[in-house]
């Protein structure tokens, strides 16, 4: 990811755009990091990957519900929780 200065990014704000249509931008302002630029394609890649984030959480939350209203339920212990982070870390790796 490329940093620019505020200042560079004013005086030169016709590549400033054009480096933020190739990757995010990270604007600084005393050697502080204060904003960050992203294309418009990056920022509809992004909703629509918040999108579908949504509709798979809401979509877990009511199938787990069913199943605990259903007796299919799990203790959840260690093991439990270790498997869920390898399924969570697999489907974010396909996603």
């Amino acid at each position: 990811m490329k940093t620019i200065s505020a200042k560079e990014a004013k005086n030169s704000f016709g590549s400033f755009l054009d480096s933020a249509q190739r990757e995010p931008v990270i604007v600084t302002k005393r050697d502080r990091p204060v904003g960050i630029f992203f294309s418009m394609q990056d920022i509809e890649a992004l909703i629509q990957v918040s999108e579908a984030f949504k509709t798979e959480i809401h979509n877990s939350i009511i199938s787990g519900i069913a199943d605990a209203e259903a007796g299919r339920v799990a203790e959840c212990n260690q093991e439990l929780a270790n498997d869920l982070k390898i399924r969570l870390r697999a489907s974010l790796a396909t996603s």
